[in-house]
């Protein structure tokens, strides 16, 4: 016998006055209510109602049943209501990593809307290069730029952030616009150094015309080189330099002028994937889904702010990104 089904039966048709009306409340046929009331008489050797012409009437014993079991299954609808309810508004507290520059340029600027939605979820948010790192260890999500074997973590793709050549329009003054990609062999070219220690000093160009596609590699030199993009971004917007940088994370600079595109009929090549990694065991938890979810549509849109071109592909990794030379520029020599 199924006890619980059985109280909830013989409450119904307390309340009811009828095993009939108590059949219909619970949607279920009204030999089944019978069934499990007559064995939880039998169980409790004890008569819980009265039969009559007149309907049902409860007992003495039943009516003391009756009043100890109401609270103990109202209890227990509460505690199913509250898990439901958990489980369809997020709470608790979500570790978010990240590479800094996409958490504070796209992220954060985004995440009031999000708290309005999710009043009950906490996000603690963390910085986070790669996959291999310790503080990657403590996080249930990862927004990631990068060529990462994603071992055993959950990887989701998201569309490509196409990047520009950009500085201000006071650089560009001086030092001159540039015209071709060769040009920028004769300027101040800030470059990144990735997580894993090379020196992004190859900015490869591609150009589509009439006779096919034309490629160009410079190797750029600057007096500054950094693993923080925006320690790069700092100065270019000082009038400092030229960047590489996508659109999408500097939105409201190109949209004042303080930064200018260069070379926008050039194609730059080599943006790096970007992709969510999540643990597999918290795949269907709320928070991460609901989080990832907004994760992604952000990124979605941010991708396709911009009319710079660009693809990437988690496993399509450039040339230049193997071996363990510490500048991407030592490939030319090994080709």
């Amino acid at each position: 016998m199924d006890k619980l089904k059985a109280i909830q039966y013989f409450l119904s048709a307390a309340q009811s006055g009828s095993l009939s009306a108590a059949a219909r409340q619970q949607g279920v046929t009204l030999q089944a209510v019978a069934k499990l009331v007559n064995a939880l008489e039998a169980e409790l050797g004890a008569t819980l109602f009265q039969r009559g012409s007149r309907g049902l009437q409860l007992t003495a014993d039943g009516a003391q049943y009756a009043e100890a079991c109401a609270p103990l299954l109202a209890q227990l609808q509460a505690a199913d209501d509250g898990l439901r309810q958990a489980r369809q508004r997020p709470q608790g507290t979500l570790v978010v990593g990240g590479t800094p520059f996409l958490l504070q340029h796209c992220i954060v600027p985004a995440l009031p809307a999000f708290h309005a939605s999710y009043p009950d979820l906490t996000l603690d948010l963390r910085t986070v290069l790669h996959l291999e790192e310790l503080a990657a260890k403590d996080c249930d999500l990862l927004l990631l730029h990068g060529w990462f074997e994603a071992g055993a973590w959950v990887r989701r793709e998201l569309p490509v952030m196409a990047q520009v050549t950009a500085a201000t329009p006071d650089y560009w003054k001086r030092q001159g616009f540039p015209r071709h990609p060769r040009d920028l062999a004769d300027h101040n070219c800030l470059s990144y150094r990735n997580p894993y220690g090379k020196l992004l000093d190859l900015w490869r160009y591609r150009q589509t015309g009439p006779q096919g596609d034309v490629v160009e590699e410079v190797v750029v030199r600057g007096w500054l080189n950094s693993n923080h993009r925006d320690n790069l971004l700092a100065l270019a917007l000082d009038h400092g330099g030229v960047m590489r940088i996508a659109p999408a994370t500097v939105q409201a600079d190109l949209a004042s002028g303080r930064l200018v595109p260069a070379l926008l009929d050039w194609e730059m090549m080599d943006p790096p994937p970007l992709a969510l990694y999540f643990r597999p065991e918290l795949r269907r938890t709320l928070r991460l889904r609901v989080f990832a979810d907004f994760a992604a549509a952000l990124c979605t849109e941010l991708s396709q702010m911009t009319d710079a071109k660009g693809q990437a592909s988690i496993d399509g990794r450039p040339a230049w990104h193997q071996g363990n030379s510490r500048r991407a520029s030592s490939w030319l020599s090994h080709r």
